[in-house]
């Protein structure tokens, strides 16, 4: 079921419901899942139509780069957690319904620091 809005501006921060699907490999996805959009508003209200978006999982894996939200931060209604080398872009088409907004710039900037952490070249 993805949406037909391909005008909305989603904004950093909001939680969305997405459709990931087809996905291939270890990616998460086949059902529609809640995600935390992370481009910048200027790039999600530009021409491409695309956003960065973090998935959400309800499942603790324990892994380290998981960032933990507590209900109802963001509008989650489980602990969920951020998986942050899942980062993808994706249509704004496959917006299906906000959640929420995180209004903690605490947790987004945790987000963002994994996600940089993860793409480091030094080992």
């Amino acid at each position: 079921m993805v949406s037909k809005m391909n005008n909305i501006k989603p904004l950093q921060g909001e939680i969305w419901l997405f459709d990931p699907d087809p996905t291939k490999g270890n990616e998460i996805g086949k059902k529609i899942r809640p995600g935390i959009i992370i481009s910048n508003n200027l790039m999600n209200a530009g021409p491409s139509g695309l956003v960065f978006i973090v998935p959400l999982t309800s499942v603790n894996k324990g892994i380290v780069s998981h960032v933990k939200l507590d209900p109802p931060l963001g509008g989650v209604v489980v602990t969920s957690f951020a998986l942050c080398e899942q980062v993808r872009s994706i249509s704004k088409i496959r917006l299906v319904k906000q959640l929420g907004i995180i209004d903690a710039k605490s947790v987004l900037n945790e987000i963002r620091s994994w996600i940089l952490d993860l793409t480091n070249s030094e080992e």
